[in-house]
């Protein structure tokens, strides 16, 4: 071997050194200056890419594909966490927010347009992109523990309605302008692929990744697997009838939504890999399309002014009004808009179609992509201040089957425990633990015997750590009730009789119903029997 091989690094080997690079570094040194993470992101994106040292040169399209597959995974995750029970209880506020948050940016989309003089198509096509959000900001506010807030399920609740409508505008307008069919045509395509992801995200969907699951979801690598294949399913399906894929991921994390319970053991695989892979890689990826030498221009810029203003007043416009009708305070207001506002996933693909169909030009592209620059930093350093103005849920009580904690001896859980955690917890789309207590004479389990309590409780559908403590049931079950904070407890112990403050306890015994021990002020017994009936 000789000097004169040595090369520069190239490949898909250093791209993705240059990448994950990015990723872990930018992040880090802008939180040191009390910034967002996801502006290093976006920054790091363009200093890599092709108008920045050009590490990543302008052909390349792993990353920009990886960065699509984060943004349905983005969108899987939001219909995942979002709490049904909550956008049951919103589900009006929803679509009032989606209508007014769609109407009117689409509205000031239009009389931008007709001030600038364009053709009809292009000022559709221009309200459609301005109408529409991506929910970028949402991982912040939920770990800031707001997922459930009814601002925020609200929030997300629209974000269906106004990317469905403005992906519809979307359709119809590139389908007439390219001649593919008639507005009446393409409108019945797109109705039909509704019908369809409803009809199989809602009803097919959930019944066969359950039965699956059931049968071969004792393996962690096996279920996280079927839920990815589940999001690509649903993209792809809408893709095939004309709709972008961010709606059919959207509709499988509704389909999955009582399947991974979100603090169920395979909700946290599906968190770790969007929070460290797929969801920064989509936002580097953004930042890899900034360019300095277009959007710097005197055109560019006046042409960005004008859509930044229309797109930031009327989402903010459609959020104060919806407060007003709801009854929502300003910090409430305010956690609406830092989700509704930023651009990215509907506005990139209405952006690129127009200039692919010849509706915008090299200047509208830039301009788009100063909005989705200034709308996501904007809403990223103002939604770190939205998480301090909420006022804190402390007083929540979680859904009764939230949380299940199943109490066994050394031998695991009976089946009748197992079976009455189950229609605790499903209804609820909650997810239930295993507490195995041990003394020193019956020795701690092996590895073997909790793989196998694994199993037994993935072939009844349930979702849950397996746990041991070296104790009797009432130390044990005392240091969960402090530790593990359970909704309800099942003890696999009929010669249990204590009672505990402020937890319903149900003690399972060989036959007959299982026992109650709690102080019943809330009227939780009632429910507790009526679904183990």
């Amino acid at each position: 071997m000789t000097l004169a091989t040595i090369q520069a690094p190239h490949g898909p080997v250093f791209e993705f050194l240059v990448l994950f690079s990015v990723i872990l570094i930018g992040p880090v040194v802008f939180t040191r200056f009390r910034l967002p993470g996801l502006i290093g992101l976006l920054l790091g994106g363009f200093a890599i890419g092709p108008h920045g040292l050009g590490l990543i040169g302008a052909g390349n399209h792993t990353v920009p594909e990886l960065g699509h597959l984060g943004l349905l995974y983005l969108m899987f995750v939001a219909g995942l966490e979002l709490d049904l029970l909550v956008l049951r209880a919103y589900g009006r506020a929803a679509v009032l927010l989606g209508l007014l948050a769609f109407s009117i940016p689409f509205s000031a989309g239009l009389a931008s347009g007709w001030a600038l003089g364009w053709s009809l198509p292009a000022m559709c096509l221009l309200g459609a992109l301005l109408s529409s959000h991506t929910l970028i900001t949402y991982p912040t506010l939920r770990n800031a523990g707001f997922g459930g807030h009814p601002a925020v399920a609200t929030a997300v609740g629209a974000t269906v309605l106004t990317d469905v409508l403005a992906l519809v505008v979307l359709a119809v307008v590139a389908g007439t302008q390219t001649g593919s069919g008639s507005p009446a045509l393409i409108v019945g395509e797109i109705a039909l692929g509704f019908v369809v992801l409803v009809v199989v995200g809602l009803l097919a969907l959930p019944r066969a990744v359950d039965a699956f699951l059931r049968q071969f979801g004792g393996d962690r690598v096996t279920r996280y697997v079927v839920i990815v294949v589940a999001l690509l399913l649903m993209s792809v399906l809408a893709e095939v009838f004309g709709i972008e894929g961010i709606v059919g991921a959207f509709f499988a994390g509704l389909a999955l939504n009582r399947l991974v319970p979100n603090e169920g053991p395979s909700m946290e695989r599906v968190e770790f890999f969007g929070a460290a892979v797929f969801v920064p890689v989509f936002v580097v990826s953004i930042g890899l399309l900034l360019d300095p030498a277009v959007m710097l221009t005197g055109e560019t810029l006046g042409l960005a002014a004008i859509i930044c203003a229309a797109a930031l007043g009327g989402k903010a416009a459609a959020c104060w009004l919806s407060g007003r009708i709801l009854g929502f305070s300003r910090p409430e207001n305010a956690a609406m808009y830092v989700l509704t506002v930023p651009q990215a996933a509907a506005t990139l693909a209405v952006t690129l179609i127009g200039f692919e169909i010849g509706l915008f030009g090299t200047h509208v592209v830039n301009a788009v992509l100063v909005l989705i620059l200034v709308t996501i930093v904007f809403a990223a350093v103002l939604a770190e201040r939205v998480v301090k103005w909420l006022p804190s849920r402390a007083g929540h009580r979680p859904p009764l089957g939230a949380k299940v904690l199943v109490v066994a001896p050394v031998g695991g859980p009976s089946e009748s425990a197992i079976r009455a955690a189950t229609r605790l917890a499903r209804p609820d789309g909650g997810h239930s633990d295993v507490l195995i207590t041990c003394t020193p004479q019956d020795g701690r389990p092996d590895s073997a015997t909790l793989r196998a309590v694994e199993q037994r409780l993935s072939r009844h559908g349930l979702d849950g750590h397996v746990r041991t403590d070296a104790s009797d049931v009432g130390d044990a079950l005392a240091r969960s009730l402090l530790t593990a904070d359970p909704s309800v407890v099942i003890v696999d112990d009929p010669a249990y009789n204590t009672t505990p403050i402020g937890v319903p306890v149900l003690v399972v015994r060989e036959s007959g119903s299982p026992r109650v021990i709690f102080d019943d002020r809330d009227g939780l017994a009632a429910e507790i029997a009526r679904r183990l009936a």
